[in-house]
């Protein structure tokens, strides 16, 4: 169909075929006649006539008009708000006759009359409108009029083409004359804008009715700047449907200049509300991917299960929105005590708290527990529980929540709970996959914290074997000289004393000649346990340095107060009235204790102070025994 046929701009719903006979309307019509005439033949225009003479064309924008002007439609007449003929002439070259008009209509021009789908409805010419019907009966050349009837039914059938694809592609299409004001929309874009059939009443303004509230701002400035510039526009934006429903749109389309007066603003609309949605869900599994493997990546360098654990409920809550999320550590007998926890402050904590029944919906799921399933619970008051765990459940304020277990070594271990306290809530499956994904991550951490505790433990006891003696299980020779060392090195950088006592049990191959090897042992081990009560700080260290001899570190020790200690310990031993038949000096077990001190910071070395008590020990030992002996201060050269 030619470019310049005459279109009717204020068609809203375009007529389903060629119309070979349009609605008539009296120039005495009032506009309330007209309109309810057009309902009823399913009509969207009316052609205007005064006799017989065409006059213009009548359609809804006329009445939109009339209405935004408060006229009274019963009483104005269609000719009074009717578009004349003289506006619809087109801007571009009339064609002339076809050859098989011509003879009849000599010298004469003619327009094509179609509808908004571009459906033929006829022939303007300046005496009239002709429909097909009067070409048919004037006609001469019957192939003539054939192939034209032809060429519109093929147009017409492309039209209904392109609409039943626009229709299947959820695709809508509106077209804004800028000049005239007017706007013509689709069925398919009235259904995309959430707008009910007839909402839309032709303006700006009811265009975008139900545009999202933060998006329209968005799209006000999408096109006025593409009015503006002359350019193109790309928007998204969301419709709230009157379902409640959110859709999301994608709108595009580009400005067109007719002339330099006449302009238009057309485009299409696609409703992109699944492409969102699978972009969402992708976002969303993307950042829980993430949150799993930065629990991972945390357990791989850190030991501490506490810290990982405050890291998981704090994570899980945030991601998923959850009120209270908690671990459940449980015992054997199926008791349990809440060990982490994030909760909103708007409900109660459960830290601390500890249960009898700590399974929340029942022994029944038990079983899946053990077997590594979760359970998810959208309202506990549909699990018919028992009233005690409703009672429970309630005193939380919980409604809904997602259990799944913790596993360690395929033994349950303890539960990651998510609660929903407001209202009860439909858990995604995104969000319960996301809970056994950190489970199984946190049971990594469990065993990971297990074997650390085991290897910490192992280490300790090599540790113990390794510095403490062990017959009497106080410190050895090694851990005496290590000891020793370090103390040195401390007091050396604080300027202070420190002190050492050697000790030797009097006359003890005698008491073994006496008693027996099994005894000595119990003797020396007696010895050990009364030194050790002897060195009350946490400073002091008691060693075993060979056979009967026994040496005491006292850091941060003078002379006085070591030599102090020391006869506090003589006497100690002989309180205990150990027997000893073979001593020369009594009839119990005595000891004779050396003693010497320095400062670090400028006398000698480690290795003096402990020849230093040595010397002291001997003399102790050479006098008479069951004494202290005190070293001879060092003199400074």
């Amino acid at each position: 169909m030619p470019e310049n046929d005459l279109v009717n701009a204020t068609a809203t719903a375009p007529t389903a075929s060629i119309d070979p006979s349009p609605l008539r309307a009296n120039t005495s019509d009032t506009v309330q006649q007209t309109v309810a005439a057009m309902a009823t033949a399913v009509k969207t225009y009316a052609l205007v006539y005064g006799g017989e003479v065409l006059m213009g064309v009548f359609g809804y924008a006329n009445v939109a008009q009339a209405t935004a002007e408060l006229a009274d439609l019963s009483e104005v007449l269609v000719e009074q708000w009717m578009t004349p003929l003289s506006q619809l002439q087109p801007l571009g070259p009339c064609l002339a006759w076809p050859l098989a008009l011509s003879a009849l209509y000599p010298e004469q021009l003619y327009l094509s009359v179609v509808d908004q789908a571009h459906h033929w409805l006829g022939l303007l010419a300046p005496d009239g409108f002709y429909t097909l019907p009067r070409f048919a009966a004037a006609a001469t050349d019957q192939a003539e009029l054939t192939a034209c009837h032809y060429s519109v039914a093929l147009f017409q059938q492309q039209q209904e083409r392109l609409a039943l694809a626009l229709k299947g592609a959820q695709m809508g299409t509106w077209d804004w004359d800028l000049s005239q004001g007017t706007i013509v929309i689709s069925d398919e874009q009235e259904r995309l804008l959430g707008l009910a059939p007839g909402e839309f009443g032709g303006t700006y303004e009811t265009l975008f009715t139900h545009v999202h509230q933060e998006d329209q701002a968005t799209v006000q400035q999408a096109l006025q700047q593409a009015i503006q510039l002359g350019q193109r526009y790309g928007i998204e934006f969301r419709v709230l449907h009157n379902d409640g429903n959110t859709r999301w749109l994608s709108s595009r389309g580009q400005v067109f200049k007719d002339s330099e007066q006449t302009s238009r603003l057309a485009g299409v609309t696609l409703d992109i509300s699944e492409q969102k949605r699978v972009e969402a869900e992708i976002k969303l599994q993307s950042q829980r991917e993430r949150l799993v493997a930065k629990i991972a990546q945390r357990i791989r360098r850190v030991l501490d299960l506490d810290s990982i654990l405050a890291q998981t409920v704090t994570s899980v809550q945030e991601f998923i929105e959850a009120d209270r999320v908690i671990v459940v550590q449980c015992e054997a007998d199926m008791s349990g005590q809440v060990i982490q926890e994030a909760c909103s402050s708007s409900y109660l904590p459960m830290l601390g708290w500890a249960m009898r029944d700590p399974w929340s919906v029942g022994e029944k799921f038990l079983a899946h527990y053990r077997a590594g399933r979760g359970l998810a619970v959208e309202n506990i008051y549909t699990q018919n529980l028992p009233a005690s765990q409703l009672e429970f459940l309630e005193y939380f304020q919980i409604q809904a929540e997602i259990v799944v277990p913790l596993l360690q070594d395929q033994t349950l271990w303890g539960l990651l709970i998510a609660h929903q306290c407001q209202a009860p809530r439909t858990w995604r499956m995104a969000d319960v996959r996301l809970l056994q994904n950190l489970a199984t991550q946190v049971g990594i951490a469990i065993q990971q914290a297990k074997m650390h505790q085991e290897l910490t433990l192992a280490n300790q006891r090599l540790q113990r074997m390794a510095y403490l003696d062990g017959l009497t299980q106080v410190a050895n020779r090694r851990r005496l000289e290590q000891y020793l060392d370090q103390e040195w090195r401390r007091m050396s950088r604080e300027n202070g004393s420190i002190a050492l006592i050697m000790a030797d049990i009097d006359c003890f191959k005698g008491y073994n000649d006496l008693y027996g090897h099994q005894a000595g042992d119990v003797c020396l081990r007696l010895v050990a346990r009364i030194l050790t009560r002897a060195a009350k700080r946490p400073g002091d260290l008691v060693a075993r340095y060979g056979g009967e001899e026994f040496v005491i570190v006292l850091p941060n020790t003078y002379l006085e107060g070591a030599e102090t200690v020391a006869e506090d310990i003589r006497l100690m031993i002989r309180s205990h009235r150990i027997p000893h038949e073979e001593s020369v000096v009594a009839r119990v077990v005595t000891l004779s204790l050396g003693v010497a001190s320095a400062q670090p910071a400028s006398d000698g070395s480690s290795a003096d102070l402990i020849k230093q008590a040595d010397e002291a020990l001997y003399m102790a030992k050479n006098e008479g025994r069951d004494q202290v002996r005190v070293a001879s201060p060092k003199r400074s050269h």
